[in-house]
């Protein structure tokens, strides 16, 4: 959802497409301010001045095209991060939209433009807005942590170093002054303890190697448990398997007056941490190698920042990623079904059209609709999950009635790519009525049989149920193209497919396995996948296995009233939208139970139509409407009509408006798009009795 105030730029040098953008952009955002510029100058100085959330660039203009406007644009570090949306009149132009990519360029919208897809563009480019402020103040954050973190090694670093060095100072005066070295090694005793630094020598001539108290803190060592033990053996007891060998090579080639290293050791707990050594020799007035000595630092703590940090990075990278495949998808699903509906209304005005070739396109413009819808749904349902918008509606439910049905549903669409579907419901009819979410079942089993339907070719697919002890474990098996390994668990990720290549073979918003997983974990069960490439796939998913109760039972034989021959009709209605074509449909399938059909386009006419006519039936309420909305003129009818069924229809569809509808005083709710069969269902539970 795009915030509650946004800002847009509109840049074009046609003064009359400003005025037309600015006009759309007006009706569909409730508070939005538009800026205009008719150059290509004058638009990124005011992109500088007001830092705008989307910017509208027109391709075609004098001294500066919109694609050396987007590079000036996407050069500067503040103004690269807010999300161009390029105009053009050519639908097909390849060649621009390569230059516009190359250009930095976000998005496109085809003069004229279409009110829906501006829409959904302005509202995608929002929201990347808003999510490329949060990666650049993320970005900034990791690179002043890292800068920190480096600069803190660095000063360690030295003064280790010049720590090494007052050891071999001190080492030489020892003799001198053995009430110095005293002091000294009970200061360097204070500083290993703060910095976690642990030193230790070796006494060539002995053989002898002493640890510092630090070195046997870090190690995880009491001292007194190895007293006698040889440290230079013990040492190697603690480095990690996978370190060994490399910290053998570096011992034995540490002829360097400094030899640094990093590596792992397994304290005596067992807990692993990351240690850096440095190690300087000692030599005579004749050269030879009397001591070597050194210092052990415990840096797991750096260790682990720099790990986070590399997994920030890459998540940050995953999810541009993401965001480009997510909305080149989403571009692809919403146009191809539009390219149906559009495309083939238009063909229908041609009058020379045959009854057949009427029928076929008005067919595939109602298939298309329905895939347009499908996605509409399915990002609905995500919103609500992210959100903990779902409810759970518990009812008794018919398991194998269920299963049948979808059995009956699909067949004929796998019996058309020539393949076979079986189902299997092994419960009794009195053991298959449980108490769960009628709907969710059949939305999980839904997505998963039309999953197993889209990517399988050849063969067959079963779907059912099992029970196993207290749950019942449905599956869909099929035998078509299998998952990859790595992909078994990204593809019940939001938005996530097997493939997210421009190239994938199979349409679809990748929010399917998504909202069921979801839902499965609602009733209280999992969901998982079995697959082998090109070995089919087996998809199941457990649900508590619980009995109705005898009320449940009682109420699920009672006869169904609704359907007992007496039909809906001489109705007198009263359709209250302000969308003309929408009224004229409502209209057109309330005609065959309506002996009288009134409409108005505001609440308050609808006010005043329901006063003039006490006798209506039935009336239906859009919720958003100019003047004064759908629940307000509700609320006003209720004060001198309580009788009248009123029925709230909303094209929001979102979780709650049931719930705001019966609280405004509807007696029921609808959503859009209005299915005649789903109407008549809702109007027999008022009116089943009137004939």
């Amino acid at each position: 959802m795009e915030p509650d105030k946004i800002k847009i730029l509109s840049v074009d040098d046609n003064p009359d497409n400003l005025l037309i953008i600015k006009a759309l952009l007006d009706d569909l955002f409730p508070e939005v301010s538009v800026f205009t510029a008719l150059t290509g100058v004058k638009g990124i100085e005011l992109a500088a001045a007001e830092d705008p959330d989307v910017i509208l660039l027109d391709i075609v203009m004098p001294e500066m095209d919109g694609f050396d406007v987007c590079k000036l644009l996407k050069a500067d570090n503040i103004m690269s991060q807010i999300p161009v949306i390029f105009l053009t009149a050519l639908k097909g132009d390849k060649d621009s939209r390569v230059k516009g990519i190359e250009a930095g360029g976000d998005a496109f919208l085809s003069k004229p433009v279409d009110k829906t897809e501006l829409l959904v563009q302005v509202r995608a480019m929002v929201k990347i807005k808003a999510a490329n402020r949060i990666k650049t103040a993320e970005k900034a954050n990791l690179e002043s942590l890292v800068s920190d973190r480096t600069l803190q090694l660095k000063m360690n670093h030295a003064a280790t170093l010049n720590l090494l060095e007052d050891i071999k100072l001190e080492n030489d005066e020892r003799k001198k002054s053995g009430q110095a070295l005293l002091e000294t090694q009970r200061t360097l005793t204070l500083a290993q303890q703060i910095s976690h630094i642990g030193s230790w020598n070796w006494d060539v001539s002995t053989n002898k190697v002493h640890w510092s108290d630090e070195m046997f803190s870090i190690f995880g060592i009491d001292p007194l448990e190895v007293k006698d033990q040889d440290l230079y053996k013990l040492f190697f007891q603690f480095i990690h398997p996978e370190d060994a060998e490399l910290v053998r090579i570096a011992n034995e080639n540490a002829t360097n007056d400094e030899s640094p290293n990093e590596y792992r050791i397994v304290r005596k707990n067992g807990e692993i941490r990351y240690v850096s050594t440095n190690s300087l020799l000692i030599r005579d007035e004749k050269g030879n190698v009397t001591e070597i000595t050194g210092v052990l630092q415990d840096i797991t703590h750096f260790k682990n920042i720099q790990l986070d940090l590399i997994q920030a990075k890459e998540h940050a990278e995953e999810s541009d990623r993401l965001k480009s495949a997510f909305l080149a998808n989403m571009s692809h699903e919403i146009r191809t079904p539009m390219n149906g509906i559009l495309g083939f209304t238009g063909l229908l005005k041609d009058t020379k059209l045959t009854g057949d070739q009427q029928l076929e396109y008005i067919g595939i413009i109602e298939k298309s609709g329905a895939r347009m819808l499908n996605i509409i749904n399915d990002i609905i349902s995500i919103s609500k999950v992210e959100s903990g918008q779902v409810d759970i509606s518990l009812s008794s439910t018919n398991i194998n009635e269920q299963i049948e049905y979808l059995y009956t549903f699909f067949k004929p669409e796998v019996e058309k790519k020539g393949m076979q579907l079986f189902f299997r419901n092994p419960l009794p009819a009195g053991q298959a009525v449980i108490m769960t979410d009628r709907e969710k079942i059949y939305a999980i089993l839904t997505n998963l049989i039309k999953n197993a339907i889209k990517f399988t070719h050849i063969g067959m697919i079963e779907f059912g149920y099992e029970k196993k002890n207290e749950y019942l474990e449905f599956f869909v098996k099929d035998t078509g193209v299998g998952i990859r390994d790595e992909k078994k668990e990204l593809i019940f990720e939001r938005f996530r497919q097997g493939s997210e290549l421009l190239t994938r073979n199979y349409e679809g918003a990748g929010l399917g396995l998504s909202i069921s997983k979801a839902f499965v974990e609602l009733l209280g069960g999992k969901l998982w996948v079995v697959s082998e490439l090109d070995q089919g796939s087996e998809f199941y998913f457990t649900i508590p296995y619980v009995c109705e109760t005898e009320e449940n039972r009682v109420a699920l034989n009672e006869p169904d009233t609704a359907t007992d021959g007496h039909k809906i009709k001489n109705l007198k209605i009263l359709i209250a939208e302000d969308d003309e074509d929408s009224s004229k449909l409502l209209s057109l399938a309330c005609k065959s139970f309506a002996k009288e059909v009134l409409a108005v386009s505001t609440g308050l006419d609808a006010i005043e139509t329901c006063r003039k006519h006490p006798d209506i039936d039935l009336v239906m309420m859009d919720v958003k409407m100019p003047v004064m909305d759908g629940y307000e003129a509700v609320s006003r009818i209720r004060k001198f009509n309580k009788n009248v069924v009123i029925i709230a229809q909303t094209a929001f569809g979102l979780s709650g408006e049931r719930l705001k509808a019966i609280k405004a005083g509807c007696n029921d709710y609808i959503s859009k798009p209005i299915e005649k069969g789903v109407l008549m269902e809702l109007l027999q539970t008022y009116f089943r009795k009137t004939g």
